[in-house]
């Protein structure tokens, strides 16, 4: 029996989201789905993606994924979902706020924290103790609960460097003007910055980006996504890493667990897709 499924996206101009819509596309013939896709017209943009999935609710499908851009953007539309089967990939909804939601699904994927560690440990693999300087976390929207763990994750392993009353947060909503801007200023006022973590690779870029204008000592700048620029600039040895998991299995996993819920009214039970860390070399 061939399945309409509705895949929710966050937006379209980010290559990890198009890499992952190439991948939905590629493998739905395994599991003889037809995907449609959607995302927010304005890109990035929790409320436009609630009003998306609420129009989404009314097309047939028979079955939805979709990918919150906050822990809360998506609620009211989950708990009145009907008997519309709602897959969360992540997940990314507050566990609480759905607790109860009949047509809910969540679908873990991947430790958010421990991605946000790697990478963090990686940046500063090479420091010594309480060195001089500050080092910032770029989180993505405040209440996105991917971005969150990442930014935990980040924390825990730079606070076994830096002492934790010189390690700043801040926030540029998965975007890379954003993040340039951001960093850009924040430069201006502590220029001894030594090292960056973001939450994903856009911001990373973005960052990047504004300490390259600086000049001097530039600080090394990690990310989380392995989107192909930011493995270009880690390649050129600009950005210092990245990590990832990789699309195909998630891919994989979110179908099988669609097909066995279809099949038994259950979901999967796989284990965690590790991150896979890109480090410049030398």
């Amino acid at each position: 029996m061939t399945r309409r499924i509705g895949i929710l996206l966050c937006d379209t101009d980010n290559p990890f989201w198009r890499e992952k819509r190439e991948q939905y596309q590629r493998l739905a013939p395994l599991w003889d789905v037809i995907p449609e896709f959607r995302a927010p017209r304005a890109g990035n943009d929790p409320e436009e993606q609630r009003k998306v999935l609420e129009e989404m609710m009314g097309e047939g499908y028979d079955a939805i994924v979709i990918n919150p851009l906050s822990s809360t953007n998506l609620v009211p539309v989950v708990l009145h979902a009907g008997g519309t089967p709602l897959f969360d990939v992540g997940p990314k909804c507050d566990a609480a706020a759905v607790a109860g939601a009949p047509g809910y699904h969540p679908v873990p994927v991947a430790d958010f924290r421990e991605q946000g560690r790697v990478v963090a440990d990686e940046l500063v693999s090479g420091f010594g103790k309480n060195p001089a300087g500050w080092a910032l976390i770029l989180g993505g929207f405040r209440d996105a609960m991917h971005s969150e763990a990442r930014c935990r994750g980040a924390f825990h392993a730079f606070a076994k460097v830096f002492p934790q009353d010189r390690i700043l947060t801040g926030y540029a909503d998965f975007c890379r003007k954003k993040a340039h801007g951001f960093v850009h200023g924040l430069l201006a006022a502590l220029p001894d910055m030594r090292v960056i973590f973001c939450a994903n690779d856009l911001m990373a870029l973005g960052a990047l980006q504004a300490v390259e204008e600086r000049g001097g000592c530039i600080p090394p700048v990690g990310g989380i996504d392995a989107i192909p620029e930011a493995m270009e600039a880690v390649r050129g040895g600009r950005l210092f890493c990245t990590a990832g998991i990789v699309q195909e299995e998630v891919v994989r996993l979110v179908y099988g667990t669609i097909d066995q819920w279809f099949g038994k009214g259950a979901g999967l039970g796989n284990p965690l897709l590790p991150p896979v860390v890109y480090r410049r070399k030398g």
